[in-house]
């Protein structure tokens, strides 16, 4: 089921999928983004904290997803097909069709208005939890509303509570509007809104170009002062712009930021509205498997699949990844291999679209998504280290994702051919052996036998 969904209903599809857990004993907010990151690390459900310091309820690893190198039920992308409303069973393909689907207009604002109860309360009785012990409360995968004079452009946002009154938040350079005054914060958006703005940013900022707009009819939205927010966000901050240049980002960096240049704005907060019980996102930023790299990762791949099948007038690539396990130092890429040669001209396009990886691997339009050994494992069987691994001069930008060379020299880039050569006959391709063409069909059937008889699925 598709169709405008809110934050807590993608919460509350993890619940029904016994995909979430919720800490109902009390926990310090101080203590909150610890426990989150350990349950990333792990490959843990979901957290919901019920009891801690303040008004909201925050949650861990609504968006994010397990690693891929142990198999589990899960996919990385199955926790944001549930927020999107497309089913746990989603495949890749569709998840990132769906995210790369077309942006329309803003859908017709909400009758009743914004969905919060408005409150007196202020930034600092919130509750939202540091990231680090002894920093300030911070929030993470804000969405930043403001005017840029026609309409009201949407950004990433993550930021701290500077005081009980004032917010900092590091925004997009390019989208702040020097005649703006106000501006709102929204928490606890859908999960449609906060892809969709990624994805403009993404596309604006690397590549030029400029989609008509940020949001999707998956998206009901109200007005609130002249500008339009999300319907359902669960909290909502307006104030009015105090500063935007004198000050240097601090903190994690999310990994929206790495992929553009940021600006730091302070906001003087004139109102704080909420829902009821009001849930929203926390991700301790820098820790592994977290919600906002799966997301860039996610959506910078909808964004290539979109460039790269409409570069050349047909459509090569069957799926592009941007795996978490690599901290997006490395895409993925399955696509048919035109003619020889083809490789290269594809790995040099996906390097000249993103700045967000330095690695490329090619593999055949036949791998499956689904399974990130396959992938590593045909580096060694069909890529030759002195023929299929080819590297660039020393003289290519640093990709702006990865943990390692953060000093921004030149380096080099690689990619990997793991295909076949589209030269060859069909009888020199060494076919796939799976269990089914290993086997007769005596010897498998005995062996499902034995299996059910042991009390196995």
């Amino acid at each position: 089921m598709t169709g405008a969904r809110s934050f807590r209903d993608g919460v509350a599809e993890l619940d029904d999928a016994d995909d979430l857990l919720t800490v109902t004993e009390r926990v310090r907010s101080e203590d909150v983004a610890a426990v989150a990151a350990e349950a990333l690390r792990c490959n843990g459900p979901a957290v919901r904290f019920d009891d801690t310091d303040g008004i909201v309820t925050p949650v861990s690893g609504a968006l994010a997803g397990p690693e891929q190198v142990t198999q589990y039920r899960e996919k990385p992308w199955t926790r944001l097909a549930l927020a999107r409303g497309l089913g746990a069973d989603a495949t890749y393909r569709r998840v990132v069709d769906h995210v790369a689907g077309p942006l329309d207009g803003p859908t017709d604002p909400a009758e009743d208005g914004l969905r919060a109860d408005q409150s007196t309360a202020n930034c600092s009785d919130l509750g939202l939890p540091p990231l680090e012990p002894g920093t300030p409360p911070a929030f993470t995968l804000g969405l930043f509303a403001i005017d840029d004079g026609e309409t009201t452009q949407w950004l990433p946002a993550r930021g701290t509570v500077q005081s009980p009154n004032r917010l900092r938040a590091v925004v997009p350079a390019d989208g702040l509007v020097p005649s703006a005054e106000t501006a709102s914060l929204c928490l606890g958006v859908p999960a449609a809104a906060t892809t969709n703005t990624l994805l403009h940013w993404l596309d604006r900022t690397q590549t030029g170009s400029m989609r008509p707009s940020t949001r999707s009819e998956d998206v009901s939205v109200a007005t609130l002062d002249g500008r339009t927010v999300p319907a359902t966000s669960e909290v909502v901050v307006t104030g009015s712009i105090s500063e935007s240049e004198s000050v240097a980002a601090t903190g994690t960096a999310s990994m929206w930021e790495r992929a553009m240049e940021t600006a730091v704005v302070d906001i003087d907060v004139d109102t704080v509205a909420h829902r009821e019980g009001p849930q929203v996102p926390v991700v301790p930023l820098g820790a592994p498997f977290a919600d906002d790299i799966h997301l860039v990762g996610i959506t910078e791949s909808a964004r290539l699949s979109y460039r790269v099948n409409n570069y050349w007038g047909i459509e090569p690539a069957e799926w592009i990844r941007l795996p978490a396990e690599t901290c997006l130092g490395m895409c993925v890429v399955a696509s048919e291999i035109l003619y020889a040669g083809f490789e290269w001209q594809l790995a040099n396009t996906l390097f000249s679209f993103s700045n967000l990886f330095d690695k490329v691997l090619i593999l055949d339009e036949n791998t499956s998504a689904a399974d990130l050994s396959r992938p590593l494992d045909d580096i060694w069987v069909k890529a030759h280290p002195s023929q299929d691994w080819v590297f660039s001069e020393p003289s290519a930008p640093a990709a702006t994702a990865p943990r390692y060379r953060t000093d921004g020299t030149p380096g080099s880039r690689l990619f990997i051919n793991a295909s076949w050569d589209p030269r060859w006959d069909e009888e020199y391709i060494a076919p796939r052996v799976t269990y089914e063409t290993s086997y007769p069909e005596a010897v498998r059937q005995s062996v499902a036998e034995l299996w059910d008889s042991f009390g196995f699925e």
